[in-house]
Parts: structure tokens; sequence; C-alpha cells
């Protein structure tokens, strides 16, 4: 406290005049202070750099909002599908089984098949029929894990007039391992895991099933409302 006072003292002491000194003093420091204001003016932007900058900002703001819609996306969904078709499916893990989310409030039929499994071929006709009866709140999802190709696949397609929904090995591999995984799946063909419409597992089978042990089937994980 004592060292501001007498700071103040040293600057009024110092300061001090005549009034005429005051006055010319004044003058002088007002010319000067005119120069300075003239030198430290800021520069005017042109309107080519103040678009310039607009745009600048506008990209890195798309720029964020896409890095933040990547990320967003990314942690959305623990796998996905793209199937035959070019659809894409996106499945996350939940309590009891998984959704699928692009059928949610469905129930859904996951099937694991191949082109030349003589148990997987004799499915087929059964899985078409169901698939015709139309039930609004039924999906099928037939991976087939014997290898084919896409265009292999979509031949095979419209040679047996399949009506549900394919995925080759190639766009599942990852999901089909963790299948593999969760559901102790030895490899063995056609392979049936059915989630019910509150995305539980409620049927697990291996082997092939008959027209009467798909309607149960549907009518168990229907029921799940």
């Amino acid at each position: 406290m004592f060292k501001m006072i007498n700071t103040l003292l040293l600057v009024i002491l110092f300061t001090a005049c005549s009034s005429q000194d005051s006055k010319d003093k004044t003058e002088t420091n007002a010319t000067k202070i005119k120069k300075e204001m003239v030198k430290t003016e800021p520069k005017k932007e042109t309107v080519q750099e103040t678009v310039s900058k607009e745009e600048t900002v506008k990209k890195e703001n798309v720029k964020e909002e896409n890095l933040k819609a990547d990320s967003n996306q990314s942690k959305a969904s623990l796998f996905t599908l793209k199937t035959l078709d070019g659809k894409t499916i996106h499945i996350d893990e939940t309590e009891g089984g998984l959704l699928f989310k692009e059928y949610k409030d469905k129930a859904v039929l996951l099937l694991f098949f191949g082109h030349k499994c003589p148990p997987c071929l004799a499915e087929i006709p059964v899985l078409i029929e169901l698939k015709n009866k139309e039930h609004k709140d039924l999906e099928i999802i037939a991976i087939e894990v014997q290898g084919y190709a896409a265009e292999q696949l979509k031949e095979f397609k419209k040679s047996k007039g399949i009506n549900y929904t394919l995925v080759t090995y190639d766009e599942s591999a990852n999901f089909v391992n963790y299948i593999s995984r969760q559901a102790n799946w030895s490899g063995a063909i056609p392979f049936l895991i059915g989630f019910d419409k509150k995305t539980v597992v409620k049927i697990v089978h291996a082997g092939g099933l008959g027209s009467k042990d798909f309607d149960n089937i549907y009518e168990t994980l229907s029921k799940g409302k």
C-alpha cells in the first residue's frame, strides 16, 4: 500500500507544470496521439479476403461434422453386413442376443448354409414357402459359408428362386467368427439361430428342419412382443 502511494506522488511531481507548459505539452501530446492513431489504424479486409475466410471456416465446420458423423457411425454398430442386393444391415449386441437395426421389432432367423450341402439345399424350398406366407414380423437372413463369391451366389439365388436375404461369407467373415465363438458353432450346417422381437435368442439348432418345424419356430419367435 505504501509503495503505491509513493509511486503516485512521484508521478504527480514529474508531471506537474505551469498553465502555459501544460497547454504546450497538451497540444504536443494531442498531435502525437493523432499520429499514433493513424499508424495503428487496422487494415481493412477486401471483399475477396472476407469471402475466402468465410469459405475456410465453412470447410473446417463441414470437416468437423463429417468426422463426428464417421465417429458416431463407427460407434453405432458392432457389425455391418452387406446383403447380396446391396443393402446394409447394422447389428449390435443386446443383453439377450442381437439387434438387427433394420429389422427392429421383428423376429429374425439367422441361417448359415452352403451351396453344396444336401440338407441346406433341402431346406431352401421350406424357407421360400415360409417367406411366401408373408409374415410381416419375420425376416430371414442366410449367410453362405462354403465360399461362393457374390456373382456365383446371385446365380444360385436366381436358379433356386430364393426370396429371402442372402449374404456372402466375404461380407460377413468377422460376424460369422463372432457367432462361432458366442454360440459354440462347430461348423455344422445348416445352422440356425432364432431371435424374437425383443432381440433375445430363443432357438439354436444345427441340422435340417422341415416346414412344420419352421412354423413352430415362427410361432415361438413372434410371441416376443
